[in-house]
């Protein structure tokens, strides 16, 4: 077997040359020979089929029985921590490195075998006598060495051409490039690079004019290797150079890296102008060098730069630099951390893994086949939520330490772990892996029941942007302070096919609409709005006697009421019974059940077909989308309308109103995803307004008339969200930072206020308000109860928190340093409305 021995293998150009021999471990015997023992690197080593014995070159007993048998010798071995000009020469240090230079090139050469053959590499520091520049240097110019470090060289490559031995001599340029923690940090292009990753300052000598030849480390060994191995080159010199540069030019690719690198030029002397070198000799023989220093400085620069950690629950990726033929798919995943152990996982469609979390370890989950949403924890951060995410084929899942972490399965799956750490069976619930209970049985088949894998407007994919947790159904009050209630994930996911955001999870519609505390008619704002807008669709549409008007999820019939004062024929359909009873004893007819099939034939029945159906802030109620319009389109005639408002996402973006977002809204659109929905259907989009309600809704008209020319609202609003990047999931990733600095702020100054011993109360218990202080963790001992007008609502609790609801006339108004206002839509009437109550109050919001 062939016997290969590196010298110095452990340094900066020996890992890397035994990186390339590790690929011939087995059919060549190699060994590294090193005075110095690094367990890393030896560990590596190991790991390539490579020996290694730490030996000294200068003890010549040692080292001879190691290399007397070598058929190739790479003589690495020597001190690279050198002075570069005569000021910083220490002479007992110079004189050892000399020695250890000149000496031990010479037990290569005395203790080999006659047949070996020498592999040296010198450096183009031996031209550094030159007093002017020159360029393009062959192999043939006279060295001029100066210092000890070059004298050392010149020495024994003079050694190497007068020995009877079989040689070649690299005169290497300078080098760079990143290695193992052997990287040669001391050398111009890598200081440099290692200046810049940390943001310092650059420091050029008389300008940064002297010029250097500079050539890649991984193009070294790879030259080494070449001529090593050739056996038609013998007792050559070569330089082993690639670019040339100026150390200015250095700095400046540094800085165009990392544009915080500063540069700073002195008039400070420096010992020569510089020279380059010519690889026309080494390329002539068929050696292509392949790195260059731009790529290499970037991947050092980039590597040694502080990295943003990760700061989210769970980090997934997909596959990059895919390859595809008729062969199939290569899909790449890039991954820093090194691994120790990979698990091939098998889990059954329905079963939980996990529950539990890894103090120190970063986990790493590649699905190869099936799907599971993943449930996380932050459990550094005392106000964290549940986070809940769907995983797919060809993701790459990546979880901090000290986050908990559940996998729910859907369909039968496989994956890998990828674990770098402690994985001792016995330590396990000791050091790696610590239980927690993060998703019970209860919930894991509730999240496999109603989780959503696709977007419900175009079937596309879904990518996670927020989570404010599990939180209870928000219009489900609890009779009991101590009630328990059932908690649904609340996470928003955007859809980049069409620029859709809908929930995670759908509830049965039976739970939160059967029995509804939400009443329209509550609010005065809403019943002028509605007034208004009876009276301006009857203008717009013409609207007659005979004309008939049906409004889906019409509530207490808050619209139906105007409409039928205005002489038009109005049918209502809302499946809460206690709310449709309500508008009935008014005189409001309405149908107590869904919008589907069914109903839609009773109406036609009865009445015939719709002029205009309408829809206010429901249409975002269904995970039936479709059904709805297929239902709308056969409901309406020819020339019907279809109007509706919808929760206005641009608003919600831009607004941060989070706290809109419940069970009851699967859906949040803007008008892109509007469109995207209507593109297929018997109706076309035609204008579109924005309304003050809900926040920030945007009304939206449809007609079953395609040939009806679009408004200019159209191509306006458009142009409005695609110059807000509702099209972009970076927009929604940015919002839900700023959720979360929300969050933060609003708790510290909460907590501010009850340490210094202020009492607080709410005004409100809308919706919105079980979603935001479920989400920021509110609960009695923060607010001890909260005021709402609605008689439905009082004496009753907000689900999650313990908050009782109670009438105005029954609290005691002195009582009370802060009022926070939860209904913040109606923030200016509640304050105008309840000052003389309170007047000894602050009001404030949470935003």
């Amino acid at each position: 077997m062939k016997k290969i021995v590196i010298t110095g293998g452990l340094g900066y150009i020996g890992m890397e040359l035994c990186k390339i021999y590790s690929g011939q471990s087995r059919i060549k015997n190699v060994v590294v020979i090193d005075n110095k023992f690094h367990s890393s690197r030896v560990e590596q080593l190991k790991r390539w089929g490579i020996k290694f014995k730490q030996i000294d070159i200068l003890d010549s007993t040692n080292l001879s029985k190691e290399i007397n048998n070598a058929d190739i010798i790479y003589h690495l071995a020597g001190i690279t921590d050198v002075a570069t000009v005569k000021e910083n020469i220490n002479i007992k240090h110079e004189k050892l490195v000399y020695e250890v230079g000149v000496e031990g090139t010479r037990n290569i050469i005395n203790l080999s075998s006659k047949e070996v053959k020498i592999v040296f590499p010198s450096t183009h520091v031996i031209f550094e006598g030159l007093r002017k520049v020159v360029h393009d240097i062959d192999e043939d110019y006279q060295p001029i060495p100066v210092l000890d470090y070059a004298k050392g060289k010149h020495d024994s490559e003079n050694d190497l051409v007068e020995s009877n031995k079989n040689y070649v001599i690299l005169r290497l340029g300078s080098l760079y490039g990143k290695s193992f923690d052997s990287t040669r940090l001391n050398i111009m292009p890598n200081l440099f690079s290692k200046i810049s990753s940390l943001h310092g300052k650059i420091t050029l000598y008389s300008g940064g004019k002297q010029l250097k030849s500079l050539v890649s480390i991984n193009d070294v060994v790879r030259c080494m290797e070449f001529v090593g191995e050739n056996k038609k080159i013998n007792k050559e010199i070569f330089n082993c150079v690639n670019e040339n540069l100026s150390v200015k030019n250095v700095a400046e690719l540094c800085k165009k890296i990392n544009k915080k690198t500063e540069i700073i030029i002195t008039d400070d002397p420096v010992p020569n102008e510089g020279y380059t070198l010519t690889n026309k000799k080494i390329k002539s023989k068929g050696f292509k060098f392949l790195y260059n220093v731009e790529n290499s400085f970037r991947e050092m620069i980039n590597a040694w730069t502080d990295q943003s950690q990760i700061i989210s629950n769970e980090i997934i990726e997909i596959g990059a630099d895919e390859f595809v033929d008729e062969r199939g798919i290569i899909s790449n995943y890039y991954i820093d951390d090194s691994i120790n152990m990979i698990g091939y996982v098998e889990s059954n469609k329905g079963s939980i893994r996990g529950n539990h979390y890894h103090p120190v370890q970063t986990q790493k989950c590649l699905l190869i086949k099936g799907k599971y949403i993943s449930a996380t924890k932050d459990l550094l951060d005392p106000n964290s939520v549940v986070e809940t995410r769907l995983i797919q084929e060809g993701d790459l899942s990546t979880i901090p330490p000290n986050v908990a972490h559940t996998m729910v399965f859907l369909e039968d799956s496989i994956f890998l772990n990828l674990v770098n750490g402690e994985r001792d069976h016995e330590n396990y619930g000791m050091t790696h892996t610590l239980k927690y209970d993060l998703v019970n049985r209860q919930l894991g088949d509730l999240l496999i029941e109603s989780y959503k894998t696709e977007c419900r407007v175009c079937g596309g994919g879904i990518n996670h942007y927020l989570s404010l947790g599990l939180s209870p159904l928000a219009n489900n009050l609890n009779n009991e302070k101590s009630t328990e209630n059932e908690m649904y994930p609340l996470d928003l996911n955007f859809c980049k096919q069409c620029s859709n955001t809908q929930l995670s999870v759908v509830v049965p519609p039976e739970k939160m609409f059967n029995t509804y505390l939400y009443l329209s008619s509550t609010s005065e704002q809403f019943r002028n709005h509605f007034i208004g807008f009876a009276n301006e669709l009857k203008a717009d549409l013409n609207l007659k006697k005979n004309s008939i008007l049906v409004d889906i999820g019409s509530n207490d019939g808050i619209f139906l009421d105007p409409i039928q004062k205005l002489g038009i024929t109005s049918v209502g359909v809302e499946p809460a019974k206690n709310v449709a009873k309500i508008a009935n004893s008014n005189g409001l007819t309405t149908y107590t059940e869904y919008f589907s099939n069914e109903t839609v034939s009773k109406i036609i029945k009865k009445y015939g077909k719709a002029d205009v159906v309408t829809a206010f802030n429901v249409f975002a109620h269904s995970d039936g989308l479709k059904d709805i319009l297929e239902n709308v389109q056969k409901l309406l005639k020819n020339e019907g309308e279809f109007i509706f408002e919808i929760q206005y996402l641009l608003r919600t973006i831009n607004d941060l109103t989070f706290d809109n977002v419940y069970h009851e809204h699967v859906n949040y659109w803007c008008l892109l995803s509007v469109i995207h929905f209507f593109k297929d259907s018997e109706m076309k989009v035609y204008k579109v307004e924005e309304v003050d309600t809900h926040g920030g809704s945007l009304r939206v008209y449809a007609t079953m008339n395609k040939n009806k020319r679009a408004h200019k609202s159209i191509k306006e609003y458009i142009e409005l969200e695609k110059k807000n990047k509702l099209d972009k999931i970076e927009t929604y990733y940015k919002f839900a930072n700023d959720v979360e600095k929300i969050k933060s702020n609003s708790l510290k100054k909460i907590e501010e206020i009850l340490l210094d011993n202020k009492k607080i109360i709410g005004y409100g218990a809308p919706a919105k308000a079980t979603t935001v202080l479920n989400y920021f963790g509110i609960n009695n001992d923060h607010l001890e109860f909260t005021i709402d007008d609605n008689k439905l609502k009082q004496e009753k609790f907000i689900p999650g928190t313990g908050i009782e609801i109670k009438s105005a006339s029954k609290v005691k108004k002195n009582n009370y340093d802060y009022v926070l206002v939860l209904a913040w839509n109606f923030y200016e009437s509640i304050v105008s409305n309840n000052l003389k109550k309170f007047p000894n109050s602050k009001f404030i919001k949470l935003k």
